[in-house]
């Protein structure tokens, strides 16, 4: 059968294994905007593009590998788009463990979130943090910076979401591939209505609701700020999404009107009262809810 052979470079990974019927396969790996641009924090246009892949057939020449690169198939590739959000990444975290993605699943590792199968992948992860792992220097990058990658993991898929597989047509089809991009994200991620994201912090923060209730059935609002904190309570669950879960809860105990609008009532003013004492104390305004963290994203990375 034969034996595997490696080739690494500064700019390139080679793999050439062995076929089970004879023959042989190669695969070669790199990052278009590291060779680009010497790190791969900014992206790399068409023109960038066929330079870089001109400029690894080059180096695989040069190790004595001759080949037409452009005619090669693309057995994976990775697109990814830069957002500068507007809060910390760790803002962001509870509205990530919130969203599932249709037939994929999902991964929390702290700084980052995928959404996977065996034929794609969807991550999100703080830019920075990562590069940071790598011992780089992040001072001269914009702060805040939220990497989202689309990972179609072999050359199937490449065709179907894409319409191509061959290395020379990623030059030319580059529009379509950053529409695809978008697409894959509004379609799996991204396809909520701001309301039915407000709906889903209320389901979530319903089940938290319902196990103080289970303990503490008198005072259970107040064991839900007691142990999430009522200004995060206030911030990550949103005022409204808090208030129809408690009305839902009210309602299904069998509570008058009355009872259900005083409770509503008295955790809105108190939640209000703790995000006007934060700005007070901090000078900011650091109050945007789940569902406002969602617009701001879906806006900046599938609506720009």
């Amino acid at each position: 059968m034969g034996s595997k052979a490696y080739l690494n470079t500064q700019l390139v990974n080679l793999d050439i294994k062995p076929f089970t019927q004879g023959g042989v396969q190669c695969f070669v790996h790199f990052s278009i905007p590291k060779i680009h641009n010497g790190e791969n924090y900014y992206s790399v246009g068409k023109e960038g593009t066929g330079a870089v892949l001109k400029k690894v057939e080059g180096e695989l020449s040069e190790a004595g590998i001759k080949t037409n690169i452009e005619e090669a198939s693309l057995s994976r590739i990775d697109t990814f788009e830069n957002v500068i959000t507007e809060e910390p990444f760790s803002s962001y975290s509870p509205l990530f463990s919130l969203l599932q993605a249709s037939r994929k699943v999902k991964r929390d590792y702290g700084s980052t979130f995928l959404w996977s199968n065996t034929q794609q992948e969807l991550c999100v992860y703080d830019k920075l943090v990562e590069m940071q792992n790598r011992k780089i220097d992040t001072s001269s990058y914009p702060s805040q910076t939220m990497r989202f990658e689309w990972r179609l993991l072999n050359k199937k898929k490449i065709e179907n979401a894409i319409g191509f597989s061959k290395v020379k047509e990623l030059p030319s089809y580059w529009g379509e591939v950053k529409e695809k991009y978008k697409e894959a994200w509004r379609k799996d991620i991204f396809n909520m209505e701001v309301e039915e994201v407000e709906i889903l912090s209320a389901k979530q923060v319903k089940t938290l609701l319902e196990i103080f209730r289970n303990e503490n059935e008198r005072n259970y609002i107040d064991s839900l700020f007691t142990f999430w904190g009522t200004y995060r309570a206030g911030i990550d669950f949103g005022i409204e999404p808090l208030k129809m879960a408690i009305r839902e809860i009210e309602e299904e105990r069998g509570a008058d009107k009355n009872t259900i609008n005083k409770k509503v009532y008295r955790a809105s003013k108190k939640i209000q009262e703790a995000i006007r004492k934060y700005q007070l104390y901090t000078g900011g305004e650091n109050n945007k809810t789940l569902a406002g963290l969602y617009k701001e994203l879906q806006v900046k990375l599938c609506l720009n």
